[in-house]
């Protein structure tokens, strides 16, 4: 296991973000072998989705080819309801990244 340390949190989020886009630019998705991302929900995440969108919009990296899921939802709750884990993620990623995005439950 490695632990990577940043002082800011800006400067984790751009850790991240930047790591999360290797990965995806170095396995080369396709649409019949596409990325699958595991993507948290909470205030934690807020600025690597943040900093995933300008870079996705400056070009260095695409989302056609990559297939999420959220780490958790609650059970019965319409996923378009405010509270809901899958209207977060629209609201701070998938709208800003990607035209229709590609979950394992749409």
């Amino acid at each position: 296991m490695r632990l990577v340390v940043r002082e800011e949190k800006l400067a984790a989020s751009k850790y991240v973000a930047g790591y999360i886009i290797d990965r995806i630019n170095k396995f080369a998705p396709t649409e019949t072998r596409p990325f699958v991302l595991g993507l948290p929900t909470g205030s934690s995440p807020v600025l690597i989705y943040k900093t995933l969108v300008e870079r996705h919009r400056a070009g260095d990296v695409s989302f056609k080819n990559v297939v999420t899921f959220n780490m958790d939802e609650y059970i019965a709750l319409d996923r378009e309801r405010p509270e809901s884990y899958h209207s977060f993620m629209f609201q701070h990623f998938f709208s800003m990244s990607i035209s229709r995005p590609r979950t394992l439950t749409s």
